[in-house]
């Protein structure tokens, strides 16, 4: 009994201590999801600014696919990543424009301690579908 007792007592131990110290795996989201979720609406399917609710809105929504064009040849990673969470304040953006995604996702995600990091993978996928739209002007 003491040995199966001192078996057991072990096995508990080793389960408690798994994974102790490691990182949880990342979790990898679906910028094209998300944008087609969140952004389309305004932006349309392909970014051009033709989405459903476009007509609607006050200010037009902008043509996605050139956004590194207009910013010299190169996409902004670290200015796009600011305007859809909030950091970097648009016309479009305001109260009754583009929601603030970096606030949305993070009442979406909770607020448990590793919310913050699920926040910013959604935040890098948006962007990186963003920057898949792109097109080059002549």
């Amino acid at each position: 009994m003491k040995k199966y007792l001192s078996i057991s007592f072990a096995a508990l131990s080793l389960l408690s201590t798994a994974g102790h110290g490691t990182e949880p795996p990342a979790i990898e989201y679906d910028g094209a999801a998300l944008y087609m979720g969140n952004c389309s609406g305004c932006h349309g399917e392909h970014g051009a600014g033709e989405g459903i609710q476009a007509l609607t809105l006050a200010v037009e929504p902008q043509d996605l696919r050139f956004i590194a064009s207009r910013a010299g040849g190169e996409f902004p990673r670290w200015f796009i990543e600011q305007i859809v969470d909030g950091r970097q304040l648009r016309l479009a953006h305001g109260p009754d424009g583009m929601p603030i995604w970096g606030t949305i996702f993070t009442r979406q995600e909770g607020l448990d301690p590793a919310a913050q990091d699920r926040v910013e993978a959604e935040i890098k996928a948006l962007v990186d579908h963003l920057e898949s739209l792109q097109i080059e002007l002549d």
